[in-house]
């Protein structure tokens, strides 16, 4: 018994841990659930269904519990529910999501929801409501009529005599739907009509009330005209016929003068009209009168009727459902079931429709094809069944027509499958894929590699997709992997072959090809050949005119990359790199020279000078080639008037006569093709006395007219020097007083505090960010001390306490020039001595943080935290942060050569600048700077982190170069029009992709987006992206999916096809830095040796 006990307990609980397994791996709910909905008659409506955990799970849907099936007019969207047309009829009830788990057959059922329809009928009519008969109707007695139509809106009622609207007095009263007309008389008889207006339209009544008194005296009426629909220049005619009329005459609406015969209208002798050549002017209320001949007290007799012009309009641009274009080819599975429903256009009177067959017979509505009102349905197709499908709509204003062409296929079957290939890198490889099936395009054929999409590229590869042939051109290593063909038929899934792999054999190359170079005097380099292939290549380098292998003892040549060790003069020359391997030998040839960087011999100093008289400000510089010196003020070069401003030979600039006006600060820009530097000195100029531009020289030829101004100028000078004294010492007084009680004030309560600021030599604004004082008043404190003051800080204690290796004094920078304006603050250089090592002084960029913005805050963090991380060769180093105060700085390597895009410019041939020149960027170089920054940005995607701003801009560049990837954003001023401002938010729309500009979706995809325009950039020199568009303009064709990237002249193909697929508009599609390095490795480039 316990044996049996213990066995069913072990079941029950096994049972129990089975559904809990079950239940919490596959649990779930609705999210969200089908909520009630607004919606007009004829409109498109979706209901909502989902759950918090779809896997396994299947939905369907109930109409007021029965399952609702799908149709061309009501079907299933993945979990949601479509109506293309809501019907009042079809689609009232309460819907319910049902989802069901197909691993535990368990189902739940949604909240219902159900449509509120707004809609009014078609048609409305005038019943007579009180008498039940019209037989009961007589005078003095009373009326009451009610205007029948259907829907659900609230519904407005306006009635009518004879065309003319009423309206509420003491005979006639409206209630709801119904009119009341009291105290009847035979001046009363006429036709009665109404109008129903909702919201959702206006319906006028068609079936009218004919009030028909009998009269002694009146004409009675013994046929009644009726409304006439009839098509232009057409004829109608109004039946109207009187007992006891002595006349009937024929009004319109809008002219009290009756009608009379003429060519289009006739009046017969027993009172009927017709009109012939019918107009559209002739549409409206035409009124019968009827004049009694027995008396003339008696009252006129009028009954209305209405003339209304048929028409029928065009099929809309979308006349079938589910939705088919006319011009579409509709593929329909063998032996499926097809139906598709045609839209009927509107028209007067009510349009009929009907299918024809291929064939051109008219369908019927019974047998495997046929046609349920205008519905056309198919049951089992057959191949037979492939034709044109007409619908027709008609009435008596004519006939429109449009077709559907379906096109009845089979399932495809692959017959030979594409076979694996071995081909060297450059060859041509084909793939053929054969197959079985309908033509093409209802069958047609697509290529995976690696089981993904693979997408053609132009000029590199080519898809055949009517015989299943993929072309690769020219094959890169990147090509190498598994090849599937797809056959795809509508209606049938997708048919894949087997895989068949593409092996490449690398092709010997140098990557990246070396580039010219220079090198600096006596200083230690390196240069590097790099080459690869199937087999792993031996490479040396050789200098022309020098035996192999024979270098001097402070050259080394290791595999491929030679050492320098103190380059001389004689290093100067060509260089050959030779790559051998079992696949054969290939070179390049690159010119090395010899350069000395400009250093100044005289280096200019800051300046005073007298108004009047001359001066020279200083500037030598020595280097090899002999460098050229440009001066400029004020940032800007050639500012200078030719006749007092001189450059001697040695460079120094001669002013012959100073004018208070040239005060300003003054640069020296030395610069040969090693490098440039730069020194920046003020000039202070001095009034001098007398002195006027055109006396210059001649300030004392007058001097005895000027005694006696001279006298008293003097007089005047020592009183005033007097007053100065007899101030100064009251001032003196005062603050020794001062300074005494604070000081016994301290001591009293022993808190003093100590500045250790230090000032900068020259009062600008960038001065002022650097010695700014805190808002409290006091002024900067060291870092120890400023740990406990958080006023303005947005930085928590952990955060300041892993910035304490980087801080730098902030007194110990001196600024030099401002570069400009970002989101965050001012950028500028500074020196900064001490900062790597205490002896040494460098050239920083400085970045401050003074707005105020939040959001402004966090970036400046990101960005600060993202520099601190990073330590990569191709990617400016974090030198410094001084948080001691506001404003925070953080201080960052800078490079001999500045922006890359300045050194574009300079490049550029239409460079007006004076001075000297870097020669424009070959191919070769180009490639190598490329390398360099997507080395860069692969390190930076790989810690996780993201630029948001990458472009030539931001990117710094050496004499040797070397690229280093950094972060000034200058979007303020210097670069603002590279930028704009849209949500608030100043980006760079050139360079970004739609999703991160308009979904502010930044991520490593977008930066690869940003990189391909860099490329674009360096083979343009720097011309700004889509310069023939607006930001406005680019904005909307980003909106619209329409903006276009074209590769840049004069790159390799393979690079080209790299930048394609980098501007994907799908940011799955693009490749990551990954790829793009290994890609641009592979670029080879023709080389003329």
């Amino acid at each position: 018994m316990d044996k049996i006990r213990t066995q069913c307990l072990c079941f029950v609980t096994g049972i129990l841990c089975l559904l809990s397994l079950t239940f919490g791996q596959d649990s779930y709910y609705f999210q969200p659930h089908p909520q009630d909905k607004d919606v007009r008659k004829g409109q498109t409506v979706t209901l909502e269904c989902g759950v918090s955990n779809s896997k396994h799970v299947v939905f369907y849907w109930t109409l007021n519990g029965d399952p609702v099936s799908n149709t061309s007019r009501r079907y299933q969207e993945g979990s949601n529910l479509h109506i293309t047309r809501v019907d009042p009829t079809k689609d009232i009830g309460e819907f319910k999501c049902i989802a069901t788990n197909v691993t535990t057959g368990i189902s739940l059922a949604s909240q219902g929801a159900q449509l509120n329809i707004l809609w009014i009928g078609d048609q409305a009519r005038v019943v007579l409501q009180n008498p039940d008969s019209p037989g009961d109707l007589a005078e003095r007695g009373e009326m009451i009529l009610r205007c029948k139509v259907e829907g659900s809106s609230e519904v407005r009622f306006e009635w009518f005599h004879n065309g003319l609207r009423m309206f509420r007095n003491e005979r006639v009263s409206f209630r709801n739907k119904r009119l009341q007309v009291a105290s009847l008389t035979p001046a009363d008889n006429g036709i009665y009509s109404c109008r129903a207006v909702s919201e959702v339209g206006v319906v006028d009544s068609t079936d009218n009330f004919a009030l028909t008194l009998p009269s002694d005296t009146a004409a009675k009426i013994q046929v009644l005209p009726k409304d006439i629909i009839a098509t232009r220049n057409g004829s109608a005619m109004f039946d109207c016929v009187f007992e006891n009329a002595a006349a009937i005459e024929w009004y319109t609406q809008t002219n009290d003068v009756p009608l009379s015969n003429n060519s289009r209208f006739t009046i017969f002798p027993n009172g009927s009209l017709s009109i012939s050549r019918i107009l559209n002017s002739d549409e409206g209320i035409y009124k019968c009168v009827g004049i009694s001949d027995i008396s003339k007290e008696a009252p006129q007799q009028t009954y209305a009727a209405r003339l209304q012009l048929a028409y029928i309009e065009g099929f809309s641009d979308s006349p079938f459902e589910p939705p088919i274009s006319p011009d579409e080819l509709k593929v329909v599975a063998l032996g499926s079931q097809f139906e598709v429903t045609c839209v009927k256009p509107n028209g007067r009177p009510k349009v009929k429709i009907w299918w024809e067959d291929p064939s051109g017979h008219i369908i019927s509505d019974s047998g495997r094809i046929r046609v349920d009102d205008s519905q056309l349905l198919v049951d089992g197709a057959k191949r037979t069944d492939t034709g044109n499908y007409t619908c027709n709509a008609e009435n008596i204003a004519g006939q429109e027509r449009t077709s559907l062409y379906f096109y009845v296929a089979a399932a495809p079957t692959i017959t030979l499958p594409p076979a694996g290939l071995v081909t060297e890198e450059g060859d041509l490889a084909t793939f053929i894929c054969e197959f079985n099936g309908s033509p093409y395009p209802v069958t047609h054929v697509r290529w995976l590699k690696d089981m993904k999409p693979y997408k053609e590229r132009n000029g590199y590869s080519s898809i055949y997709p009517h015989n299943g042939t993929l072309h690769i051109y020219k094959v890169v290593m990147s090509d190498a992997g598994d090849y599937m063909c797809e056959v795809v038929t509508n209606g049938f899934p997708p048919v894949r072959s087997e895989k068949a792999k593409l092996v490449v054999k690398e092709q010997l190359k140098f990557v990246p090809p070396p580039v010219s170079t220079r090198l600096e005097l006596n200083s230690e380099t390196k240069v590097y050949c790099k080459a690869r292939g199937n087999s792993p290549p031996v490479v040396r380098w050789k200098k022309m005119g020098q035996p192999f292998f024979d270098w001097p003892p402070h050259i080394q040549d290791d595999n491929g990359t030679l050492y320098f060790k103190g380059v001389l003069n004689e290093d100067a020359g060509k260089y050959i790199c030779i790559a051998t391997s079992s696949q054969g030998i290939i070179n390049a040839t690159i010119n090395i020279d010899v350069v000395v960087m400009p250093k100044f011999s005289v280096e200019p100093v800051d300046t005073q000078a007298y108004e009047g008289y001359s001066t020279m400000l200083h500037c030598q510089a020595s280097g090899d080639p002999k460098p050229a010196i440009q001066w400029d003020k004020n940032n800007i070069m050639d500012n200078f008037d030719p006749k007092r401003f001189h450059v001697m030979e040695n460079g120094s600039l001669y002013i012959s006569e100073v004018h208070m006006d040239d005060e300003g600060n003054y640069g020296c820009t030395v610069g040969n093709s090693g490098g440039f530097k730069r020194a920046e000195v003020s000039l202070n100029v001095k009034s001098a006395e007398y002195y006027s531009p055109n006396n210059a020289g001649r300030g004392f030829e007058n001097s005895d007219e000027n005694t006696m101004s001279k006298t008293v100028g003097v007089t005047l000078g020592a009183a005033g020097v007097y007053m100065f004294l007899v101030i100064g010492l009251m001032v003196f007084c005062r603050m020794r007083r001062a300074r005494k009680k604070a000081r016994l004030l301290a001591e009293a309560t022993a808190e003093v505090a100590k500045s250790e600021n230090g000032t900068l030599p020259n009062d600008t604004e960038m001065n002022a960010i650097v010695t700014k004082p805190l808002k409290d008043g006091s002024t900067t404190r060291s870092d120890n001390e400023a740990q406990s003051h958080s006023s303005g800080s947005h930085y928590s204690k952990k955060s300041r306490s892993s910035y304490d290796k980087a801080h730098f004094p902030r007194q110990e920078l001196q600024t030099m020039m401002l570069l400009g304006h970002g989101v965050y603050g001012e950028v500028f250089l500074a020196k900064a001595k001490g900062i790597i090592d205490p002896e040494t002084e460098m050239i920083v960029m400085v970045k401050a943080l003074q707005s105020k913005e939040e959001n402004d805050h966090f970036e400046f963090k990101r960005e600060m935290d993202m520099l601190n991380k990073l330590r990569h060769e191709n990617i400016t180093k974090l030198y410094g942060i001084c948080r001691e105060t506001e404003p925070f700085l953080f201080i960052t390597e800078y490079s001999d050569w500045g922006d890359l895009k300045q050194f574009l410019l300079a490049t550029r041939r239409d460079n007006t600048r004076k001075g000297p020149k870097p020669p424009p960027l070959n191919v070769p170089q180009i490639l190598g700077v490329c390398h360099q920054i997507a080395t860069g940005m692969e390190y930076l995607s790989n810690q996780r982190f993201t630029h948001k701003d990458l472009a030539t801009r931001n990117c710094l560049v050496t004499s040797r170069l070397n690229i280093k990837i950094s972060f000034p954003s200058l979007s303020m001023d210097t670069y603002g029009a590279e930028y704009y401002l849209y949500r608030n938010r100043t980006l760079p729309i050139r360079w970004a992709p739609a999703e991160a500009i308009l979904e502010d979706e930044w991520s490593t995809k977008s930066d690869v987006w940003s990189f391909a325009v860099i490329v674009w950039e360096l083979f343009t020199q720097a011309d700004l992206p889509f310069d023939e568009l607006s930001n406005e303009a680019i904005l909307r064709l980003m909106n619209i999916g329409e903006l276009r990237w074209r590769p840049p002249n004069g790159a390799p193909s393979s690079l080209c096809s790299l930048l394609m697929t980098c501007w994907s508009i799908s940011a799955r599609d693009r490749p990551t830095f990954t790829d793009v390095v290994h890609k641009i490795g592979q670029v080879t480039v023709d080389s003329h040796l």
